[in-house]
């Protein structure tokens, strides 16, 4: 049986929007995660983030019901086309800078990137939304995990690819080599441009079969049905539990991909994404397959395992980079760390960068499977991944915002380098609390569709219980 023979099932819609992924929000992944030709080019990159999440925020929320009434194919194809104008944007700021990286940049070519950045965010709303509907609801119960962590796999080899090229490209033109070039910004565009094309192979969702053989259910919907249906998620007990860790599971990248990636040399800032990348698939496919689906236990057991390795490897990771940041930001004659020059100097922070990219794969992940453990309705679930990926975005723009528009140089209030590791850190903290009061409220051994829809009305406690 060929690859078009299988497409009505559901393990191979995973890996096609896995690779519509690949295609666009990992090769954007890539391109994010890579250093700027300088601070001016940053703080419109910042700007650029800022109208991208905002604008991600409230079609995110809304996709969910646009997904039940279009279906996940035209909200993909439509989707993928603003990574393509992305990369267009940067590659513009490129040019106009000729090289130089202390150079201004035209108000124009600042206009036309935050456009790119809000059509991007409006994009990445529909995409999101069709993932999740895919991720959540195709999988059996015991396979939810899995599906999700083998999406993550495949989606995060996108940013691993591409920063992998970059990287090449930039060592041998020294320390302070800048990754990208007029070849590699082409690379990426025409990359980001075929996540469409691969869209046109997802199958509506009515025709698709789970590996027990049962179909997925579409019952019909409308749009005023489906905007009452997302108003009523935000006095949903189990959605407004899961808010903070929602709003947490992005809050972390203005930090990452910003101040901790300047303590390093531009070649050496691509070869540790690299590895974050890598780190992002490791991470995802352990927790998801060997943890949360290990069927030899009850799922109750296997959701308060993932909440234990939530706390432990949130105090452990946080605090091996709380000790990096003060050592780093108090010495005077600190200077970037270059892996060709002095790779033991590099390795400490390498090996606490990998870290941070199993934190995230852990952290979307468990969240993702939290969501998908209250839900088997493909309906239900695709809001719930829209609220997810609505309030995620919500809070990324603020975090963006704040150090593109309110705490600048230019205005003379930035942020320190320690301020925002804090700052980073403390919602995820909160988090924890959230991630365990929803684990005790809300998971079950089976799920009980009936009263998972009384939750979602509020007309009960709120608790999702086994039959």
């Amino acid at each position: 049986m060929g690859f078009f023979d299988t497409l009505n099932q559901a393990r191979t819609q995973v890996y096609v929007i896995s690779f519509v992924c690949f295609l666009c929000p990992g090769m954007f992944n890539a391109l994010n995660s890579l250093p700027t030709s300088g601070p001016s080019a940053q703080n419109v990159k910042d700007k650029q983030n800022a109208a991208l999440y905002l604008c991600f925020a409230i079609m995110g929320l809304l996709a969910g019901g646009l997904n039940n009434i279009l279906g996940p194919r035209v909200l993909a194809a439509i989707g993928g086309t603003g990574y393509a104008i992305y990369a267009a944007a940067q590659y513009n700021i490129f040019k106009q800078q000729g090289g130089n990286s202390n150079a201004e940049i035209p108000e124009s070519a600042n206009t036309f990137s935050i456009f790119s950045g809000a059509y991007i965010g409006l994009c990445a709303g529909m995409l999101w939304a069709a993932q999740g509907q895919i991720c959540l609801t195709y999988p059996t119960e015991s396979q939810k995990g899995t599906f999700f962590a083998t999406f993550w796999v495949i989606f995060n080899l996108g940013a691993v690819l591409g920063n992998t090229i970059g990287t090449i490209l930039a060592w041998g033109a020294g320390p302070e080599g800048y990754a990208m070039n007029d070849a590699m910004y082409l690379v990426f565009i025409i990359l980001m441009a075929c996540g469409s094309i691969v869209a046109m192979l997802i199958q509506p969702p009515g025709t698709i079969i789970r590996e027990d053989q049962t179909q997925v259910e579409t019952p019909p919907t409308n749009v005023l049905r489906e905007f009452v249906e997302v108003l009523k998620l935000f006095a949903n007990p189990a959605m407004l539990t899961i808010l903070i860790p929602c709003m947490s599971s992005n809050w972390f990248y203005t930090y990452q991909f910003g101040p901790f990636g300047d303590f390093f040399t531009g070649r050496t800032a691509g070869l540790k994404a690299i590895f974050y990348w890598l780190a992002q698939a490791v991470g995802a496919w352990v927790l998801g397959n060997m943890f949360l689906d290990n069927t030899k236990y009850p799922r109750i057991t296997r959701a308060w395992t993932g909440c234990l390795i939530m706390v432990i490897s949130t105090f452990a990771f946080f605090g091996g980079g709380a000790a990096f940041q003060y050592v780093a930001s108090n010495d005077s004659e600190f200077t970037k760390i270059d892996a060709g020059e002095n790779f033991g100097r590099f390795f400490g922070p390498w090996i606490l960068y990998i870290c941070y990219g199993l934190y995230d794969a852990f952290f979307q992940t468990y969240v993702n499977y939290l969501i998908g453990a209250i839900s088997n309705d493909s309906e239900t679930l695709s809001r719930y991944a829209g609220f997810y990926k609505g309030t995620q975005s919500a809070a990324g723009g603020i975090s963006w915002a704040l150090n593109g528009f309110a705490f600048t140089k230019d205005k003379g209030n930035a942020m320190t380098s320690t301020t925002q590791f804090w700052v980073m850190v403390t919602p995820c903290v909160i988090s924890l609390f959230f991630m365990a009061l929803y684990t005790k409220l809300f998971v079950k051994d089976t799920t009980d569709e009936d009263i998972s829809c009384k939750a979602e009305l509020g007309a009960d406690s709120g608790f999702v219980q086994a039959k």
